[in-house]
């Protein structure tokens, strides 16, 4: 697993794709932060990354859709197949290469709140006490969304030998995923209540809001585990078959 991992985020930096992602993220990250906490004199960092979190419909794939695409094209998907390495281990060590970039880019952007931690009285015109609890339950959200993100991702990523296709897929899997809150809110009743219940998008509100959610620590990390172990079964299934 750790050579998977290794070459997986060599793959990355030694390409034009991480620095791409995180140029492009920390570009969006910028514009957002002016706009929300400058231009409206907010300190309220946790409303930037709320809207940035509907960004990540569309990062995310990009970060994984070459992870098993790649390996179709170029024919080592039969040698990772075939290898004595463990199907789980090779998908947790792409998995974790994955998720180790996305939790990088998002370090970048702390510099954000640091600097209205330490800039409040322009911003606001007042002194208040920076919201630090609120702004690391919101990271901790955000995270937590993206790493759910990252595994439909990676699963999209098994289905097809084309990366850009398998990016489509991803992006379309997230987008419908990111509606079901919508979706259920008008519906109502039992199907509507059900609908938003596994909305990933509407646990994360909770973090947004500064409410500290055990539960929806706890769906995430399950919502991840079983997309992964569906992961690992398709790719076993291959190797059967």
């Amino acid at each position: 697993m750790k050579a998977i991992f290794k070459r997986e985020m060599n793959a990355y930096f030694t390409s034009p794709l991480a620095y791409f992602v995180i140029g492009s993220f920390l570009a969006l990250t910028g514009l957002n932060f002016w706009n929300i906490n400058l231009v409206n004199r907010s300190i309220e960092f946790s409303n930037t990354l709320n809207s940035l979190s509907s960004f990540l419909v569309f990062f995310i794939p990009i970060i994984t859709m070459k992870m098993f695409a790649e390996e179709k094209r170029n024919g080592t998907e039969v040698l990772l197949r075939t290898s004595p390495v463990k199907i789980w281990k090779i998908v947790l060590g792409k998995y974790a290469a994955a998720f180790s970039l996305f939790v990088l880019i998002v370090l970048c952007t702390a510099i954000c709140p640091v600097i209205l931690s330490f800039n409040m009285m322009e911003v606001t015109d007042i002194t208040p006490v920076f919201p630090w609890a609120k702004t690391i339950g919101s990271y901790i959200g955000f995270i937590l969304l993206g790493s759910a993100y990252i595994s439909i991702g990676l699963l999209a990523s098994s289905f097809s030998e084309n990366a850009t296709l398998s990016a489509v897929i991803g992006m379309v899997i997230l987008l419908i995923l990111s509606f079901l809150e919508t979706i259920g809110t008008q519906l109502g009743g039992t199907i509507g209540s059900i609908l938003v219940w596994i909305s990933l998008s509407s646990r994360y509100s909770d973090f947004a809001t500064g409410l500290f959610n055990l539960t929806s620590i706890v769906y995430y990390l399950s919502f991840t585990f079983v997309i992964l172990f569906i992961t690992i079964v398709n790719i076993e299934r291959k190797r059967w078959n």
